[in-house]
């Protein structure tokens, strides 16, 4: 008998399983951690059935790398993360840069509201790979 609020999806990025041939894919908790990663990374306008998923990111890699550039990416991130995964609440999001100024690190701290389970995750956007 399956769990009624068990969420489960395609694994991100796409895989196939090796001990099964198949799709891989993800359940619960990871399954949340993954849509996350993925509406950070997918540009506005790349889904073809549905023009406004994304974070945005690719979009202000030509903006000047700093502060300002930094709090609009929170802005527009928590926005959309809101908009796209209801099922969870967004605590934090934080911006920062690698030393090297290569990477951008967006810190995302969240409630898994149907579990009131605090997470938190860290995905690297390298800047040159915009």
């Amino acid at each position: 008998m399956s769990n009624s609020s068990t969420i489960t999806g395609f694994a991100f990025p796409f895989q196939i399983d090796p001990s099964t041939g198949g799709v891989k894919t993800f359940s619960d908790d990871d399954k949340l951690r993954a849509n996350i990663v993925h509406i950070i990374l997918t540009n506005v306008g790349e889904r073809v059935m549905r023009r406004s998923y994304g974070g945005g990111l690719r979009q202000l890699v030509q903006d000047p790398n700093n502060n300002a550039l930094w709090a609009v990416v929170q802005h527009q991130i928590g926005k959309t993360i809101g908009l796209l995964e209801p099922r969870v609440q967004l605590q934090q999001l934080t911006v920062t840069q690698s030393d090297d100024g290569a990477t951008l690190f967006v810190a995302v701290r969240y409630v898994i509201t149907r579990k009131q389970l605090v997470q938190t995750l860290s995905v690297p956007v390298a800047l040159n790979g915009l």
